[in-house]
């Protein structure tokens, strides 16, 4: 490495964070940075906090300059003094830390080992660097370009009209306001204040697992979003594949505050399956604004990823939405209804009813054009249309999606019934049985429901499974008896649902995450 190479090259490089080797990880800047390297990144996360503030308080920045009949134009802001000098500070931070990198081993070390994983087309070259050092991802290369994206005319896109006229107010309200209150993770504060443990949570994973793979995928909106792959496949001695939970692939959606780092992304590793994380877009490494279609494209590109490169069938193919990620896990499922399982895990049927009433009355209109249009997160819509084995998860105290603190008001209760009425339309839309279904769904043990069905029978049960021919069944329960439907509706209701102790933001016990009920489970028992 030409010394005049490495010192332009030490300009652009990429920021170091850790240094992994021997299973032992040491953070770059408490070892090996320079005090002057050290003092130009905090300049640069500095101006990082100041565009951000700026950002969210240009509204009235540009309100006070016009009243007071300041020059806002280029021109009269690229002269003002202070421009002058955040510059000059700006290209003096710059110009030192390229230069002290120059004059740091480890970084020199690093930045010929990066030069070479990114011209390398050795998949192994470039493993084996990224579970070695932990780097600012946004220089990293795309490992693949997806190919296929949401349709325009999905719900995804928010197919709602908004006045040409009120499209800046709204995209503004959007980005500004409902993203950071729908997608906290998404902010530059959150994912500041996150960047220590995010890189502790994946050195952890890096250490724990020898089959872990790091990647980058590329959108079609050209957003980037960060993964990573623990392969729990076992094969024999011939290569070929070996049963067990490793040949099943859980794709981890997280929720809004939550990354693979630090998420759900262990659950599916405990019990032994392979598992898929990956970053909403703006979420730690990944690029992008979380809205609804963007959401829905980097989860089709991660499935691209999944089916083609790691090379799993849909079938085996088990996607896990927890919170705000049951819309991404609701959308895969709507998209590719081929897919094996889907677990959806406190989440909620829309989100339209959990915002309104958290904003003020008198935008209760700018809010439900904000969700139509760019956040139009409707699970129950895209649920409703994947007949496949699903497992809903409610959480009994949770204080997120319920709209009066209680069981009662969860919206993970509109959700179930929606999913059961489009499987079995006859038996839960029958007054009685919905009214029922309500009176289970307040309680939050099985017990006092299983007392609310006198004369239960599982052989019973299991012979309407016999005779039905779904999901979907729009007549199955159609010729019982009012004490027979509702034999069948708790049977159904309660493979469909699981009830959690814990609040909304409690770790997932154990055992709770299984894999959803097939009819077989108990036809061939």
């Amino acid at each position: 490495m030409g010394k005049a190479w490495l010192f332009i090259k030490s300009f652009n490089g990429p920021r170091l964070y850790q240094i992994c080797a021997d299973g032992l990880c040491i953070d770059y800047s408490t070892t090996h940075e320079t005090f002057i390297e050290r003092l130009s990144n905090i300049v640069f996360d500095g101006y990082s906090w100041l565009i951000t503030v700026v950002t969210y308080l240009s509204p009235f920045i540009v309100y006070h300059a016009y009243k007071n009949r300041s020059d806002v134009s280029f021109t009269g802001i690229y002269k003002h003094p202070v421009t002058a000098l955040l510059l000059t500070v700006y290209l003096s931070a710059y110009l030192l830390r390229g230069s002290a990198r120059c004059f740091t081993p480890a970084y020199r070390e690093f930045l010929a080992s990066y030069e070479e994983s990114m011209n390398s087309n050795s998949n192994i070259v470039k493993k084996l660097f990224l579970n070695k050092y932990q780097f600012d991802f946004s220089k990293w290369s795309v490992d693949m370009k997806a190919t296929y994206s949401v349709s325009p005319t999905s719900d995804c896109h928010g197919q709602y009209n908004i006045p040409f006229i009120l499209k800046p107010f709204y995209h503004f309200m959007a980005t500004w306001v409902a993203k950071p209150l729908a997608y906290p993770g998404a902010t530059y504060p959150i994912n500041a204040i996150m960047r220590k443990h995010l890189e502790a949570g994946r050195v952890s994973q890096m250490l724990s697992s020898k089959n872990i793979t790091r990647a980058k995928l590329e959108t079609v909106d050209e957003n980037h979003i960060d993964t990573v792959f623990v392969d729990n496949r076992v094969v024999d001695d011939d290569g070929a594949p070996v049963d067990g939970p490793g040949q099943t692939l859980v794709i981890t959606c997280e929720g809004n505050a939550a990354y693979y780092e630090v998420g759900a992304f262990e659950y599916p590793q405990r019990e032994g399956y392979s598992a898929l994380g990956w970053n909403h877009p703006g979420f730690g490494d990944s690029t992008g604004i979380p809205y609804g279609f963007a959401d829905a494209n980097a989860i089709e590109a991660v499935y691209q990823y999944a089916t083609e490169k790691l090379g799993f069938a849909p079938k085996d193919i088990t996607v896990y939405g927890w919170s705000i990620g049951g819309y991404s896990a609701s959308y895969l499922a709507n998209a590719h209804s081929d897919i094996g399982n889907v677990i959806i895990d406190a989440s909620f049927d829309d989100i339209l009813p959990l915002a309104i009433p958290r904003m003020p009355d008198f935008l209760a209109s700018v809010t439900e054009n904000c969700c139509r249009k760019y956040f139009n997160l409707n699970n129950a819509a895209l649920l409703t249309k994947y007949q496949g084995p699903i497992r809903l998860i409610r959480r009994s105290s949770d204080e997120i999606i319920s709209t009066n603190g209680h069981a009662s008001g969860n919206r993970g209760n509109q959700l179930l019934v929606a999913v059961l009425e489009s499987r079995y339309p006859a038996l839960f839309k029958d007054d009685e049985v919905a009214n029922m279904v309500e009176d289970w769904l307040d309680q939050t043990s099985p017990t006092p429901r299983r007392l609310s069905v006198p004369g239960y029978d599982l052989e019973f049960c299991k012979d309407q499974l016999r005779k039905s021919v779904g999901p979907p069944d729009n007549d199955m329960g159609k010729d019982l008896n009012r004490d027979e439907k509702l034999i069948l509706a708790y049977y159904l209701f309660s493979k469909h649902l699981t009830d959690c102790e814990g609040g909304h933001n409690n770790p997932l016990y154990r055992k709770y995450f299984k894999m959803p009920w097939k009819k077989s489970d108990d036809l061939n028992h």
